[in-house]
C-alpha cells in the first residue's frame, strides 16, 4: 500500500463516521462526570433518614408498572433511579427521593438526561444493533488512527520537525498540521478508548446475539398467559435483600434487578476489586433462598475488567480529566476533518 493510499482510506472512513465519533465524544465526556452532572440536575431529596429498599420499592410498584431495576442513591443527598414497563413493555424511568419514599419525576429518557447520555454511548438506543454499531465504530476508530499515523510517520530524525506547526502559513494549512499533530500526541488515549469500547459493546452484542442456552439445561415449559407470576411484595423484596447482603456484610449495594420468575439480583459495590466492579447475589423470591452468589473476584465479565478503564474511573478525578482531554481532541478532530475536506474540495472547483 502506498503512502497515499493510507491518507484516502482516513478521509473515506473520517467522511462516513464522523458523525457517530463526534456523538461518541460528546456523550463519553457528558459520562466522564455523571455524578456531579446528576447532582444538578436531581430534584433535592428531603433530609433525614433514609427509606429502607422495600418502602422505595413500594413506591415505584404504586406507579402501575413492572419494576425492572432499582439504581440506589450513589451517595448521600442522591435520589434512587428506578426503570420501569407498562403492560406493553415500553420502559420509563422514575426518580424517588430516598428519604420520602415520593416520585419526584417519572417519565421517558427525555426527562433524564444522564441516563440517555448512556443509552447512546453506549447502544445508540437501538438495542443489539445500537452496540453492533458501536462496536464498529471503535474498530473504524482505530483503523482511522493507524492510517493517520501511518501517512504521518516521518523519515529517521524527523520527528520533531514533522509535528511542528508554521504560524506563517495561510489558516487552511496551520489548521491541516494542527489536526495532524493533535491527532498523532493523542494517538495513544484514542487507541485505548477505541479498543476497550469496541471490546465491551461487541462482546455484550455477540453474547445477546448467540447467547445459547447453558449446557444440560432443560427449559421450562412457557406458563399459560392468563396465569402471569405477580410481581414480588415489598416485604419479601426486603427479606431478599437481607439474604444477599449477608453474603457481603460490609458492601454497599449498587443496584437490584427484577427478573420474571421472581427473581432478583442484587449488585453490591466490590471496590476492593476494581472502581466499578460487583458482587452479584441472584435470590429466588419465591423459595427465599439464594440461588447463586458471583463475587468480584471471581467474575469472568469482560466489562468488570475494562469499563473502570474505558471510564477512567480507576483513576479517579485525574483519569477523568485527562479522559476529557481525549473526549475534546476527538471532537476537535471531528470537526476539522470534515472542514478540511470541504476546503479542499473548494479549491478544487
Amino acid at each position: 500500500m502506498h503512502r497515499s493510499d493510507f491518507l484516502v482510506w482516513h478521509r473515506r472512513l473520517a467522511m462516513l463516521f464522523a458523525p457517530l465519533i463526534l456523538l461518541q465524544a460528546l456523550t463519553g465526556a457528558v459520562l466522564l462526570f455523571r455524578e456531579p452532572l446528576g447532582r444538578l440536575l436531581e430534584v433535592v431529596p428531603a433530609t433525614g433518614t433514609v427509606q429502607p429498599v422495600d418502602r422505595l420499592y413500594a413506591a415505584a410498584a404504586a406507579t402501575g408498572k413492572q419494576v425492572q431495576r432499582i439504581h440506589m442513591p450513589p451517595e448521600p443527598g442522591r435520589t434512587a433511579l428506578v426503570q420501569l414497563a407498562d403492560a406493553s413493555g415500553q420502559r420509563s424511568l422514575a426518580m424517588i427521593d430516598p428519604v420520602s419514599a415520593r416520585v419526584v419525576r417519572q417519565g421517558g429518557l427525555a426527562q433524564f438526561p444522564i441516563e440517555a447520555a448512556l443509552q447512546l454511548h453506549y447502544r445508540l438506543m437501538a438495542g443489539t444493533t445500537g452496540m453492533v454499531v458501536i462496536g464498529l465504530s471503535g474498530i473504524v476508530l482505530l483503523f482511522m488512527a493507524g492510517t493517520g499515523l501511518a501517512f504521518w510517520w516521518p523519515r529517521k530524525g524527523r520527528m520533531r520537525q514533522s509535528l511542528a506547526i508554521n504560524p506563517r502559513m495561510p489558516s487552511r494549512v496551520k489548521l491541516r498540521h494542527w489536526h495532524r499533530s493533535v491527532g498523532v500526541v493523542a494517538t495513544v488515549l484514542i487507541v485505548s478508548s477505541a479498543a476497550t469500547g469496541a471490546l465491551i459493546a461487541g462482546n455484550d452484542a455477540i453474547a445477546a446475539i448467540f447467547a445459547p442456552a447453558p449446557a444440560g439445561k432443560v427449559e421450562p415449559r412457557p406458563e399459560p398467559r392468563s396465569a402471569p407470576r405477580p410481581a414480588p411484595d415489598a416485604q419479601s423484596v426486603a427479606a431478599g435483600l437481607q439474604l444477599a447482603q449477608a453474603l457481603f456484610p460490609r458492601a454497599a449495594v449498587r443496584d437490584i434487578r427484577f427478573a420474571p420468575g421472581a427473581r432478583m439480583d442484587v449488585n453490591l459495590l466490590a471496590p476492593e476489586r476494581n472502581a466499578l466492579a460487583v458482587h452479584v447475589v441472584t435470590v429466588d423470591l419465591a423459595a427465599m433462598r439464594i440461588a447463586q452468589v458471583m463475587a468480584a473476584q471471581d467474575n469472568p465479565a469482560l466489562w468488570m475488567k475494562i469499563l473502570p478503564y474505558h471510564s477512567g474511573d480507576e483513576f479517579g478525578l485525574a483519569g477523568r480529566l485527562v479522559l476529557l482531554v481525549e473526549a475534546l481532541v476527538l471532537i476537535g478532530l471531528g470537526v476539522s476533518g470534515p472542514l478540511m475536506w470541504w476546503q479542499q474540495r473548494k479549491l478544487r472547483k
